[in-house]
Formats: structure tokens, C-alpha cells, sequence
């Protein structure tokens, strides 16, 4: 028996996957075009151009990998405004073109780093809050009524209705043929939600949105048929414009008008146009990424370069403003999206779909499409979300709530502002109260008091600290600790010194501990390390200290709580096992934070059953920490494998090399045909294949899919070349079929329940 692994390029193993979600997300954004196209009192095809400019330029440009841009609910308001104000749509995209230069302009100053100031908490509430958005717009749509245009997101709208009273109309005003088609569209995406479903070669060809829509189409034939009283027509379906020819496609196409380029309105409408947009992609593209499986971190910079390219593009052929869209990216990752692929995939089915066959989608009901934005915004607001938020706590809580409630009752950017605000007033009331901590001791003396001050101190603790050392007893000692303080603002060491006046007047004892460092590092005087002994070679190792000190501080001005809530406990979803070489840190190659990933390393990335150390973080990250994938990654250019590879004798290590030696004995046929390079790297790819197999013959693994647990097991090589990850999807059904009693431990284990193919949140839209 040989064991087979994909050799083909990343895109290509990706392609699947992104074409599935293209898909899903093209279906989602026709009618979105449109209905904000409508909502901005712009030319519907306008939309159109904006989705299919999102998806094929600013797709290739973007270097996030699951965010989707078109034409943005948020921006609505603004460009009805704008294009009134200028008279003409034309000039408008004249403005548009100059926002995009503008939004470059912010990318290459380095703009994007506004980003990553938004709280977690408000970024969840942004994400639960668009889900149960999307669920009250789309509820009038799936009872089949349509008043509202699909893009229009703001609760008070402006034919003078809002959210609720619309859902209200909808409910006094339903149409049974589009219920009819809403449920069982409905009913046919938790279908394919199934195991027995999504595990089919019926699940992995057709993606469940395409078949409801498809269920959605011929039901409405029927009706025409049936009953004719129940057929969805106009409002009631998606109305894309038709061009009979090539002269009519064109005419589709708008040209700004340039004789505006002296107008400062122009300039105006592409400042306000470029603000906007750009802070409302920073948002979505922060929550796109906690989204993301593999938790990455977007370019924001580069981003809103790309943004700009976009926005040129889109204003100078005729297209509405565009920006990254939460609903076509939550769109795209719960659709299993694994490259930005499956953007620009969404946006050439727009471009070639439109035009070649708009009379075929202009027969999708709208009510098919309410179901799987409906569909998407239970998995954006589920309870357990509510739930995991409220056990984080109040100061996670309120601003999460807030948030939702602020948008749900505003518009996105207005939540955001007041959610922001919420939170802020919780960091500044979380530093208020961990300056120091205070501790009383009675003595004969008098009393004395020690403030061991925290190891970060910024002006925000300082009304704090006025506080408690105005409330200082007469005649008392105290001790101000700052010996464990890495980090304090100059105002809290001056009002530190002042008080000394106050201490004299009050009969107070100051003693100040740990001063003359924080002088020292006032003055930017390095702070003392430890010093084994001097030299150059010691500096490497000093400057460890500096790093770690540097990161402290990083993490604590993110999060005062960071460390405190890392040392509650553990609970990564990954073992990594992976070899020791210093050029493939786990963490660092998936982007993953402390408390992801329980890893183990080994020359080679071995999984050795005598290796007692191996074994037991194997049976603790599967039976104690309920891990749900194990990773062996190797890597091309492996010391241990080249080593197996010699006849060199190694000493000690050779016991070790031994188990690579046996792989290539295992496949000594396939390697001889190979030359050197190809015949290395394939011995890299085999030896983690056996290691995958080793696992599987383990009594822990075993054990745990006897007990039922959604264990995962992945084999994996990291190129050193260019930093990609490629999954081997080791197939090992065949193993357990000619081997199954040989390899079992009596303990009801069946073959394995779940193989490589299944989608691994770590490489989820990664370029492997």
C-alpha cells in the first residue's frame, strides 16, 4: 500500500472551496447591488459595476484573504446626498475617483493602524449586530414583501418607516407562494448543513445556496402552472437591467464628468465619500478577521490602497463607491471560503452573468435569497454568543450589547461611535481601579500602608492614585513599590514627587521604592538586565529581556486584563506537532495567539509510541483539553531528513533517524525515480504522512472517536522558500481497510470519522 498526496498548487487545492463560496456570496450580492444602487437614488447598474469591481480589483489587490467589497448599506445616505447636492450622477463619480485617490493617499501614510483601536467586544457586537439585522430586513422579504429595497440597513428609513413597522406590514400583507419558497429554501440549507449531506459528493459539488435558489426558481414555474395567484413577478424577484446588444451593454456604462474638477463640492462629497468608506472597511475588515478561522491579521494599509484602486476604478466607469462589506464577507467564510479567491470569483460571475444571462437571474425570487441571508444571520447572532460574551464579563458585556442595540437602531458607523464609547469608559474605569494594590498594617508606631503600584502606570491611572494618596492617614507610614513597574508616565512620577509636600504637612513617612529606575528610564537610560557576563555574545541574549518587556507592555496597553485572563486556564483547539527547527515557529506561521495551539516539537516531527514525552502530550491535549485538530507539519528543507537520507554516522542521534530510515525503506520504488532535490522533498512530504498513520494507530486517538469526540487529524509542510502551508490531505481510509484489526485496540473504534479534507480552520483562506 502506497499513500497518495496532493503535489498540485495551492489555488488549485483551494479552488473548490472558493468557487463554492464565490458562488454563495455572487448570489447574495445581486440583489444587494441592486437594492442599494435604489436605496442611493443611483442608476441600478451602478451597483452592479461596484460588486463586480469589489470582487475582481480590489480581490486581487486586498491582502486580507476572506474580505468581500461592493457597494456599501452604510454609504447610502451619503451618496443620495451627494449626488443631489452635486445635480449630476456624473459628477458624483468624479468624486468617487478622487475619494479613491485620497483612500491611497491614507494607505501609504500608514492610516490602516486605526484598525486595530476598535475593542474586541465592539467588533463581536458589530458582527451579532449585522446578524440580527440581516434576520428583521430579510423577514418582510421572505413573506414576500418587497417594499424596501435589499440594501437599505438603516433602522428609520425614508419613505418614513422603520425596521419594525415594515416587519409588521410584512405580516399583514404575506404572500404564501414566497413563504412557501422562504421555508423550504430554508429547510433545504440546514439540510445541507448535516453531516450525512455536507459529507456527500452531492454536498462538496452543489453548495446548499445555489440548490435553495435553484428550488426557489422552479417552484415559481410551478406556480404558473398550479396557481397562478401565488407567482412572484416584479418587486418580488431580482431586476437586473438587460442589454440586447453589445452597443446596449455599453450604455450601462456611465464616464464621470471631468469640467467638474474645479468644483469644491466635488472635492467635498470624495473627502467625506473617502473617510467613510475607509473607516468603515477598517471595521469590517477587523471583523472579517475574527472571523477568520485562522485568526490572520488583514493589512490594513494595504487594504485601504486597495480600497482606493477600487473606488478609482468603479467612479470611472460608472460604479457606486465601494468598500469591505460584513455581509458579503460572513457570506464568504461561512460558505468555507479559503483564499481571496473566492472574492474575485464572485465578482467575473457577476460581470459574465449579468450580462450574458440576466433574463435566467431575473427569475430568482427574493424570498430564495431572504433564506440564506436569514440563514447567515442566525450563524452571526446565535445565542452562544450572548452567552460566551456575558461569562467574559460586564466590562466585555455592556459594550457588546451596546453596540448591537446602537445599530440595530442607527446605522453601522453611529453603533460603532457609541459602542466605542462604551468601551472606552470601561478601559478607562478598568485602569482607574488597577493602579496599585493596598495593603494596611497596624504597628505601635502608627500605621503603615504599602501601594504596590502595577506593572503598567499611564496618566489614565493618575486620578486613581491623587485619590487614594489624598485619603492617606496622618501620621501613618507608607510605602509607594514600584520595584515590579515596567512602564509609568511622567505626570504619575511627578505627582508622585508633589505629594511629598502633602506627606511632610500630615506627618507622613513616604518611602518611594524602585525610583531611581523609573528615573533611569525617564532619562532613556536602559533599564539594568541580567548580565551573566559582558561580551557581544550576551548582547543577543540581554536583548531577550528588552523583547519580553516590550511585549509586556504591548499587550497590557491593549488589554490591562490580558495576562490575568491568560493564566485562568487553557483550551486550544490545536496540537501542533512539528519539528524543532528554529526556522518553523507554530504560533508565528498560522498567526495564532498564546492559548491557541498545545505544541510539541521533535527533530523531524516524529510521533514516536516509545516516546514517552510525545505520548503523554498527545494523551493530554486529546482526553484533558478536548483538542479538535492535531497538526504534524514538516517542513521542505528538513535537517533530520536529509540526515536519514546520508550514510553518515551521527552518533546518538542515528537511534532517532532511524524511524525516517524506515520510511524511506517503506517507499525505496517511488523515491529511487526522483533526483535528489524532488527526491528530498518527497521523503519530507512521506515521512509526515507515516507520522499522520502513526497517529491513527494510537489507543488515544482510538479511544476518542469510540467516545464519539470530532477529532481531526491533518499532515501538513511548511515551504521555508516563500512561507506557505500545504495540507497533504492524507487520505487514510485505506490503511484502516487492510490493516483495521491489526491497528485496533479492541476499544468499538471505527475507521477514522473525519479526514484532511475536511476543512481545517487553520488553512481556511490561507494561500497554502
Amino acid at each position: 500500500m502506497k499513500p497518495t498526496a496532493r503535489s498540485s498548487s495551492s489555488w488549485r487545492e483551494n479552488l473548490k472551496y472558493d468557487f463554492k463560496s464565490g458562488l454563495v456570496v455572487f448570489l447574495v450580492a445581486i440583489p444587494l447591488c441592486l437594492g442599494i444602487a435604489l436605496a442611493s437614488g443611483a442608476p441600478l447598474f451602478s451597483g452592479i459595476i461596484a460588486g463586480i469591481v469589489g470582487g475582481i480589483v480590489i480581490g486581487s489587490l486586498s491582502g486580507s484573504q476572506l474580505s468581500v467589497s461592493g457597494p456599501a448599506a452604510g454609504l447610502t445616505v451619503i451618496v443620495f446626498s451627494a449626488i443631489e447636492k452635486l445635480g449630476t450622477f456624473e459628477s458624483f463619480l468624479l468624486a468617487t475617483m478622487l475619494a479613491g485617490l485620497m483612500q491611497v493617499g491614507l494607505g501609504y501614510l500608514k492610516a490602516g493602524v486605526i484598525g486595530h483601536f476598535f475593542p474586541n467586544s465592539v467588533i463581536k457586537g458589530l458582527l451579532a449586530a449585522i446578524g440580527i439585522t440581516l434576520i428583521l430586513k430579510q423577514i418582510p422579504h421572505a413573506l414576500g414583501y418587497d417594499a424596501d429595497a435589499e440594501g437599505d440597513f438603516v433602522f428609520s428609513q425614508m419613505d418614513g418607516e422603520n425596521t419594525f413597522t415594515e416587519i409588521i406590514n410584512a405580516f399583514l400583507n404575506p404572500s404564501l407562494g414566497a413563504l412557501l419558497i422562504a421555508a423550504l429554501a430554508m429547510a433545504i440549507l440546514v439540510l445541507w448543513e448535516r453531516p450525512l449531506i455536507k459529507k456527500s459528493a452531492l454536498g462538496s459539488l452543489l453548495p446548499g445556496s445555489l440548490v435553495a435558489v435553484i428550488a426557489g426558481v422552479l417552484i415559481n414555474l410551478l406556480y404558473e402552472m398550479v396557481s397562478p395567484g401565488w407567482v412572484l413577478s416584479g418587486n418580488h424577484l431580482v431586476s437586473l437591467p438587460k442589454a440586447n446588444n453589445a452597443q446596449e451593454v455599453l450604455s450601462l456604462f456611465t464616464m464621470p464628468d471631468f469640467s467638474q474638477i474645479g468644483n469644491v463640492q466635488v472635492y467635498i462629497s470624495a473627502l467625506t465619500i473617502a473617510i467613510v468608506a475607509s473607516l468603515e472597511t477598517l471595521l469590517n475588515l477587523e471583523a472579517t478577521d475574527r472571523l477568520d478561522p485562522l485568526k490572520r491579521n488583514s493589512p490594513p494599509n494595504r487594504e485601504l490602497k486597495a480600497q482606493g484602486v477600487g473606488n478609482f476604478v468603479s467612479g470611472l466607469i460608472g460604479g457606486l463607491p465601494v468598500t469591505s462589506v460584513i455581509v458579503r464577507s460572513s457570506a464568504n467564510v461561512n460558505s468555507g471560503a479559503r483564499s481571496r479567491m473566492s472574492a474575485v470569483i464572485h465578482g467575473i460571475l457577476l460581470l459574465v452573468c449579468v450580462i450574458t444571462i440576466p433574463g435566467w437571474l431575473n427569475r430568482i425570487p427574493l424570498a430564495a435569497l431572504a433564506a440564506i441571508l436569514l440563514f447567515i444571520g442566525y450563524k452571526l447572532a446565535k445565542i452562544s454568543i450572548f452567552r460566551q460574551m456575558y461569562q467574559t464579563g460586564l466590562s466585555q458585556f455592556i459594550p457588546f450589547v451596546v453596540t448591537i442595540l446602537a445599530i440595530l437602531f442607527t446605522d453601522l458607523l453611529i453603533g460603532i461611535c457609541i459602542g466605542l464609547a462604551v468601551g472606552l469608559f470601561f478601559v478607562l474605569r478598568a485602569n482607574y481601579r488597577t493602579t496599585y494594590f493596598f495593603h494596611k498594617e497596624k504597628q505601635s508606631s502608627g500605621e503603615k500602608i504599602k501601594i504596590n503600584l502595577s506593572e503598567h502606570v499611564s496618566f489614565l491611572n493618575k486620578a486613581s492614585l491623587v485619590h487614594i494618596l489624598d485619603d492617606l492617614p496622618e501620621n501613618s507610614f507608607v510605602e509607594i513599590d514600584a520595584s515590579h513597574t515596567m512602564y509609568m508616565d511622567h505626570d504619575i512620577l511627578e505627582t508622585i514627587e508633589d505629594f511629598k509636600e502633602t506627606a511632610r504637612s500630615k506627618n507622613i513617612q513616604l518611602q518611594f521604592v524602585g525610583k531611581e529606575k523609573l528615573i533611569s528610564q525617564e532619562l532613556d537610560e536602559p533599564l539594568p538586565l541580567p548580565t551573566p557576563t559582558s561580551g557581544a555574545d550576551f548582547e543577543a541574549y540581554r536583548k531577550l529581556f528588552e523583547n519580553n518587556r516590550q511585549w509586556v507592555t504591548e499587550k497590557l496597553s491593549l488589554d490591562p486584563q490580558y495576562f490575568e485572563k491568560l493564566a485562568l486556564g487553557q483550551q486550544p483547539k490545536f496540537l501542533w506537532i512539528g519539528c524543532s527547527d528554529s526556522r518553523v515557529p507554530a504560533t508565528e506561521i498560522t498567526g495564532t495567539s498564546p492559548g491557541d495551539m498545545f505544541v510539541h516539537r521533535n527533530v523531524a516531527n516524529l510521533v514516536v509510541h516509545t516516546d514517552l514525552n510525545l505520548m503523554s502530550v498527545l494523551q493530554y491535549a486529546v482526553e484533558v483539553l478536548k483538542v479538535k485538530h492535531i497538526i504534524v507539519c514538516g517542513h521542505y528543507g528538513c535537517g533530520g531528513v536529509q540526515a536519514a537520507m546520508e550514510d553518515k554516522d551521527l552518533g546518538m542521534i542515528n537511534k532517532w533517524l532511524m524511524n525516517i530510515k524506515d520510511v524511506h525503506r517503506l517507499h525505496r520504488t517511488e523515491l529511487t525515480h526522483l533526483n535528489q532535490n524532488d527526491r528530498f522533498k518527497r521523503l519530507v512530504e512521506l515521512n509526515v504522512i507515516e507520522q499522520v498513520y502513526n497517529l491513527h494507530k494510537t489507543s488515544f486517538v482510538q479511544r476518542a472517536w469510540a467516545e464519539n469526540a470530532d477529532l481531526h487529524i491533518h499532515g501538513w509542510v511548511y515551504d521555508l522558500r516563500d512561507g506557505r502551508i500545504k495540507d497533504l490531505e492524507i487520505d487514510i481510509h485505506q490503511l484502516f481497510e487492510e490493516y483495521d484489526e491489526v491497528y485496533r485496540f479492541g476499544n468499538g473504534a471505527t475507521a477514522p470519522r473525519t479526514l484532511s479534507s475536511t476543512p481545517n480552520p487553520l488553512l481556511q483562506g490561507s494561500n497554502s
